[in-house]
């Protein structure tokens, strides 16, 4: 769902906990802390994840309070959470008969009988919430309906179609001057200075999913990606640098748990410079996701490569990285943080350009009212050579990079935004050749679908 409060399906349903509210009968005030203990025990199995175990726990209060409203809710998402679909139809219809007017309880049953396929029920569900919901119209559900659908469908599609235009201070990473000092020696090198830009861009993915019955855990899953960048600057021709394209295809399984995501992928992805200097990689990514809670999780990501360089063979050889992240998720609109590291590494067939590197980075999303949503981030990446940068220097080529910007998208509606961004990264290095700032920026507009 691209705007989730437009979505009334997602709203009401949040609700629900909000509108049943325990109601104890008096026979039952003196197991009101037992009651109450082992509620918030079901609870917090349902908060980590436990879908099972919960739905364990809440069954077994529904037995010995089967009057209590907040039990039977409990037990009625367990169910949905832990795959027991029909079991959950059973227990929103019991708060149904008492609750025939929340027009949450309809708005939660609709959501199982999507699961279950039964576009037919969900559709009725959803309509009786337009009929106890004044504010909620037939357009609403019946975008709701599409919504459900597409989410619980065995196949599913996603992609993004954006272009633009762009700055560039410094488009070939090129040092303030071409007098450089590099060891004990002062040199002239032709070319090397910073060139900035003005340019255009392009660019289009499309993520792809697919299981054969409904409620596997296993996935197939694919990508592919591509963007072109054209930079007006026609000094930049003389290093091939006027034109940049990229490309990319991965297909790999995921394994989606209660609370993990396991994924791998195996992939090809190929950049060339005017369609004169290509670097092609191919090897192995993945991703482990744990849901900790509900509002924190933990993320492992690598990839592996094996990268080929058309007229840089020196080059060529083994790269990859290994990170871990924390994303946590806060505040009524569900705003994010995400901070973490990763390990980078390379083996080339020259040893002065492989290299050991540490990254660490921050990510804060925020979204704003009227559609926006502002994306700032930092970075710092120290990488350590195997050898110095030049044949006139003796100490080992060392990079420390720091990265600042942020990132705007304004939601023009559920399919098209605008995005604009600024990013300025400043290179401090052992040799002058490869000391360097840099100025990005770029406004655009997207497509999603």
């Amino acid at each position: 769902m691209t705007d989730a409060k437009k979505h009334v399906i997602v709203i009401l349903a949040m609700a629900v906990s909000l509108m049943l509210a325990p109601r104890p009968a008096p026979a039952e005030t003196s197991h009101s802390a037992d009651l109450e203990l082992s509620k918030a025990r079901a609870q917090e199995l349902l908060a980590r994840g436990q879908a099972g175990e919960a739905y364990d726990a809440y069954m077994g209060l529904l037995r010995a309070w089967p009057a209590d409203d907040a039990v039977c809710l409990g037990a009625a998402q367990a169910a949905a959470r832990a795959g027991r679909l029909n079991q959950a139809v059973a227990l929103y219809e019991t708060l149904i008969e008492r609750h025939p007017r929340e027009p949450g309880l309809f708005a939660a049953l609709a959501q199982v009988y999507m699961r279950l396929g039964d576009r037919e029920a969900a559709g009725r569900s959803l309509a009786m919430v337009r009929a106890l919901d004044g504010d909620v119209g037939l357009e609403q559900t019946d975008r709701a309906l599409e919504a459900m659908e597409a989410r619980y469908a065995n196949l599913q599609f996603h992609g993004r179609i954006r272009a633009g235009a762009l700055y560039d201070s410094n488009a070939n990473l090129g040092p303030a001057s071409e007098v450089l000092d590099l060891g004990s020696w002062r040199v002239t090198v032709p070319g090397a200075r910073g060139k900035g830009t003005f340019g255009a861009y392009l660019g289009a993915d499309l993520d792809l999913a697919w299981r054969a019955y409904r409620d596997s855990p296993w996935w197939l899953v694919g990508d592919v990606g591509t963007f072109w960048r054209g930079n007006e600057e026609s000094a930049l021709a003389a290093a091939h640098g006027r034109e940049l394209q990229w490309g990319r295809a991965a297909l790999g399984a995921r394994h989606l748990g209660p609370s993990t995501l396991a994924e791998a992928r195996l992939k090809a992805e190929a950049i060339d410079y005017e369609l004169f200097q290509r670097v092609a990689s191919y090897g192995l990514e993945g991703t482990f996701l744990w849901a900790a809670r509900p509002t924190f999780h933990l993320l492992l990501k690598g990839a592996l490569d094996k990268r080929d360089y058309s007229r840089d063979s020196p080059r060529n050889g083994g790269y990859g990285w290994l990170g871990a992240y924390g994303r946590l998720f806060f505040g009524a609109d569900n705003h994010e943080l995400m901070v973490g590291g990763r390990y980078l590494g390379a083996r080339a067939k020259r040893d002065d350009y492989g290299y050991d590197g540490l990254e660490a980075t921050a990510r804060l999303a925020v979204k704003l009212p009227h559609g926006l949503e502002a994306v700032p981030f930092a970075g710092f990446t120290r990488q350590s050579f195997r050898g110095p940068a030049t044949i006139l220097e003796r100490e080992d080529r060392r990079d420390d990079r720091w990265r600042l910007g942020l990132n705007l998208t304004y939601r023009i509606d559920e399919a098209w935004s605008v995005e604009a961004g600024y990013q300025r990264s400043d290179n401090d290095s052992s040799s002058a050749l490869y000391e360097y700032g840099q100025d990005y920026a770029n406004l655009g507009v997207a497509w999603s679908f």
